[in-house]
């Protein structure tokens, strides 16, 4: 046998991960490829990683630590998505700013649909990042709730909805707080952060305020309200003093007043009337934009775009299903 058969009967013998090594070896030999170019693991984080062909006309990656291959948009917003890093900055600019779908699509070049799937998949990846998770309101913070009417955009106007359709920039038919408006629960920290959450329709309950506030209120907190005697049950999860700013005896009124956010809740309201209402369901993917974007929109325009660009370590990916039927709000 001669010394070329006695190597290929050898490289017969190699398992399929040790041809990708010894290819990827050659490839580092010939200058093609370096160890710094590249990505580490995004399960695992390892270094021991190799190039192992192609997939959807992406590198494909092979991690010797747990076995696993990956692309490099893998665990990042563009994770199964055929449209570029470029389309999905303008996308992201859009959605933080408060320009609308269409506007993007055309800009783009794409469907109204798509721009919508991948607006949908910016803010349930907006809810999972630790700016808007894990807001911890401190120092002096104000809570109150704002009210805007329910929206059924998108739903046929079948059996279901409990009333008849309305044109947009309509007013509700019964007068005060009813059940046509969804109650938006707010908290936001004087020169800090903003949280908003929906879980209801009607006036908050303490139960309810307990659950959306619950790790989100640092000990110590100064609380404003507006005299609500649901708010009174938050020193429950945080060692936090509450002010009724209505009490005629307050000793400051320059201080113990709810202007902050009132000024958040007007932001909301804008925005609100600029997409001429927001689905209902949706209230919640939108509540985590309006936090993130109130006081901080260039700064979470650049952590956004580092999530398109970036392994973050946790898992954007979400299917065109889940974009529809994934953690929407019951009411």
């Amino acid at each position: 046998m001669t010394t070329k058969e006695l190597l290929i009967s050898r490289l017969n013998q190699l398992s399929e991960e040790d041809i990708a090594s010894l290819l990827d070896a050659a490839n580092c030999m010939e200058g093609k490829d370096t160890l710094a170019a590249r990505p580490d693991c995004p399960y695992c984080s390892s270094h021991a990683v190799i190039r192992y062909g192609h997939k959807c006309r992406k590198q494909r990656f092979f991690c010797k630590s747990c076995g696993k291959t990956f692309v490099p948009t893998t665990h990042t917003i563009m994770s199964n998505s055929h449209f570029p890093a470029e389309a999905w900055r303008e996308v992201i600019s859009d959605t933080v700013h408060g320009n609308a779908i269409d506007y993007t699509a055309q800009k783009i070049g794409c469907s109204h649909q798509a721009v919508f799937d991948m607006r949908h998949k910016v803010l349930m990846a907006l809810q999972q990042l630790p700016e808007i998770s894990d807001v911890c309101l401190g120092e002096v913070s104000e809570f109150d709730e704002t009210f805007v009417l329910d929206c059924y955009k998108g739903k046929g106007m079948d059996g279901s909805i409990p009333r008849g359709p309305r044109r947009h920039g309509a007013k509700a038919q019964k007068r005060g707080i009813s059940n046509e408006y969804v109650c938006i629960c707010t908290g936001i920290q004087r020169k800090g952060d903003a949280m908003a959450a929906t879980v209801n329709r009607a006036k908050p309950s303490a139960k309810e305020l307990l659950a959306i506030f619950e790790g989100h209120i640092a000990d110590g907190t100064l609380a404003l309200c507006d005299g609500l005697r649901s708010y009174h049950a938050l020193p429950g999860i945080a060692e936090c003093i509450v002010k009724d700013c209505n009490d005629p005896s307050a000793e400051d009124t320059c201080f113990y007043n709810l202007n902050t956010v009132n000024g958040f809740h007007s932001f909301i309201k804008q925005r609100y009337v600029f997409y001429r209402g927001v689905a209902s369901k949706y209230i919640n993917r939108y509540n985590a934009l309006f936090s993130s974007a109130y006081r901080n929109v260039e700064g979470i325009i650049k952590r956004l775009i580092s999530a398109v660009l970036t392994v973050t370590g946790i898992d954007y990916y979400h299917s065109n299903r889940d974009v529809r039927e994934s953690g929407l709000l019951a009411i």
